[in-house]
């Protein structure tokens, strides 16, 4: 995007420089505050920009149930679904900065569908405070029960003798899932229809009923309907120990993107919290993640936990923000 840093923003840089470089931040809380040994005092909202049943709501709700450990007080998920994860994230920007909500992302709300957007609502480089970065998982290739197909390669075959024959449906426009859709297509030389929908229920219906030949979907939003024989998986970009025999994109020689590989779940404050609570924060989601029963019912569902520091996550954040700028110009995906 390439905008400017806002006098705002340079100015809180500059009174936060000397805190916050052991933490290696891009920005810092607004005031440097005494140790608030109340907070929280009420209950704490995480908000997922994404609706419930997917990845995201799945990982909030698995560390919502054990946040309260650590702040000892109720936390409570709120969803907030539309444009890909802008919609929520915007309307969490525009709340209180006092550290009672944080705000849940990836790399579609905070970079692939930010960089499309003509008139992007926020920078995630410059006005979220990472908290911490949580899992990460892959994407697979399923198929309606009912499919002719039982491998990728009989998959690959058909689409490329019957050219604009399978639709291939995805969750959100400029989304991770989209973006494998789009990868999987190209790489293996098929000529296919997208076919988007609004979110992963939506896919998830559309596949179960057989109105699609094929869709993206996370591991952990699949792993039950892929048990119960519901859908069949042909490939997955990354391995998992839930699918260890699945073939992976590189095993079948397609250079998948980055982005393609996982999706990434990481948690968030606003810009202006105050610097007290944010280390509180901080601290309550790192010892949540690092939990044993977080981290087995979380790789149980296909996750693979990986936390990463607000230092380490903000880094992750600028390469892939100028890896999926490069992706999405190869591509040739076209800005909203």
């Amino acid at each position: 995007m390439g905008k400017r840093m806002s006098i705002k923003s340079f100015g809180r840089v500059c009174l936060f420089l000397l805190p916050i470089m052991g933490m290696g931040l891009l920005v810092s809380p607004a005031t440097a505050e005494s140790q608030e040994v109340n907070f929280p005092t009420k209950p704490v909202e995480i908000l997922v920009p994404f609706g419930p049943g997917g990845s995201m709501d799945i990982t909030s709700r698995i560390l919502g149930e054990y946040l309260p450990e650590e702040l000892k007080v109720t936390v409570i998920i709120r969803n907030r679904p539309g444009a890909g994860g802008m919609t929520g994230t915007t309307s969490f920007l525009r709340g209180k900065p006092d550290g009672y909500t944080i705000v849940e992302g990836n790399g579609a709300s905070l970079i692939s569908i930010v960089q499309m957007a003509k008139n992007p609502p926020y920078d995630p480089r410059e006005d979220l405070l990472p908290l911490g970065y949580v899992a990460n998982t892959p994407y697979v290739l399923v198929v309606p029960k009912t499919s002719p197909f039982d491998s990728f390669d009989e998959f690959v075959q058909y689409g490329r003798s019957n050219p604009g024959e399978l639709k291939g449906g995805f969750a959100n426009v400029g989304s991770e899932a989209h973006f494998a859709l789009l990868s999987i297509l190209r790489d293996a030389k098929i000529k296919g229809k997208e076919i988007p929908f609004t979110g992963a229920a939506q896919t998830t219906s559309a596949i179960v009923g057989g109105h699609v030949d094929w869709i993206t979907k996370t591991v952990p939003s699949a792993i039950g309907y892929i048990k119960s024989g519901d859908m069949k998986p042909l490939l997955q970009t990354s391995k998992t120990s839930q699918l260890p025999n699945l073939p992976t994109a590189k095993e079948k020689g397609l250079p998948t993107f980055a982005i393609t590989a996982n999706l990434w779940v990481a948690f968030f404050a606003h810009p202006d919290i105050p610097r007290s609570r944010y280390d509180i924060l901080v601290s309550a989601i790192a010892n949540t993640v690092k939990k044993p029963e977080v981290t087995k019912k979380l790789e149980a569902l296909g996750f693979n936990v990986d936390y990463k520091n607000p230092k380490e996550c903000s880094t992750l954040i600028e390469e892939q923000w100028q890896a999926i700028a490069a992706m999405i110009k190869e591509i040739g995906i076209k800005t909203n």
